[in-house]
């Protein structure tokens, strides 16, 4: 497990490829808006929403909105072998 505290500009992105299989990223906005883009899904949060998604395709996290954005992403890797 990994724990980040993410801050964006306005029209910042974080995108990722994709991790090892069976990875989940857990994300709670704490200001702002964002977009969150997992292969083809995508959803758009507000600062006291949250959100699980994949993390084994490609994926993204994007600020939508015209101030900061700031949000903890916390990142759980499957163990070997399940």
């Amino acid at each position: 497990v990994e724990l980040y505290e993410v801050r964006l500009h306005p029209q910042g992105a974080l995108r990722s490829q994709a991790h090892f299989a069976g990875t989940r990223e857990f994300v709670a906005v704490e200001q702002g808006s964002v977009r969150v883009e997992s292969g083809q899904d995508a959803a758009d949060l507000q600062a006291g929403d949250s959100a699980t998604f994949r993390a084994d395709v490609p994926h993204a996290i994007v600020n939508i909105g015209r101030e900061e954005a700031r949000f903890l992403l916390v990142d759980v890797f499957r163990p070997a072998g399940r």
